[in-house]
């Protein structure tokens, strides 16, 4: 019989949520206590490609509107990206890294690429090529299961008619 623990090995999921862990402490005792991983994305990002507008930059690093909006508060307050209003379109803001942003995520990349081959070296080289191609696949399909999702009735217990654990069900 097997135990829980053995179980929950079984579920992506949990998996996942586990690897985000790892990653999680990693991140903090090798690259930044201060900086978060979604931070040096969107640092990482702005190094990249100049003066993106925040919807764009959002979408390059796969975060929603208001997460990207924080994240970018957070950097702005600490000096290391700079906010000033597009030229042509005086609508919308375009942001930049700072001198310091930029110091910063040059010293921080070569910290997380460290952090990230410490992440996968149990894993042979083939297997590490192996575990991004999977990565990846799981990544690209997040659009056709929000399709999906979209399409789909409500779980159990949200919307109207309640569900299982409905006074009516």
């Amino acid at each position: 019989m097997s135990t829980s623990h053995e179980d929950l090995r079984r579920h992506p999921g949990h998996l996942i949520r586990r690897a985000q862990q790892v990653h999680t402490w990693l991140w903090n005792t090798e690259v930044s206590p201060e900086v978060t991983s979604p931070q040096f994305a969107v640092l990482y990002a702005l190094r990249a490609e100049k003066n993106l507008d925040q919807k764009t930059l959002g979408e390059r690093v796969s975060l929603d509107r208001s997460t990207t909006a924080e994240v970018v508060a957070r950097l702005t307050a600490r000096g290391l990206v700079v906010r000033f209003r597009d030229a042509r379109d005086a609508r919308r803001n375009r942001l930049r890294l700072t001198a310091a942003g930029f110091r910063t995520t040059e010293r921080l990349t070569a910290r997380a690429v460290r952090m990230n081959r410490m992440l996968v070296s149990v894993l042979s080289d083939g297997e590490q090529a192996e575990l991004l191609r999977m990565l990846n696949l799981v990544v690209d399909a997040d659009e056709r299961l929000r399709d999906q999702r979209s399409s789909l009735p409500p779980p159990l217990g949200e919307g109207r008619g309640g569900g299982q654990y409905s006074k009516a069900g």
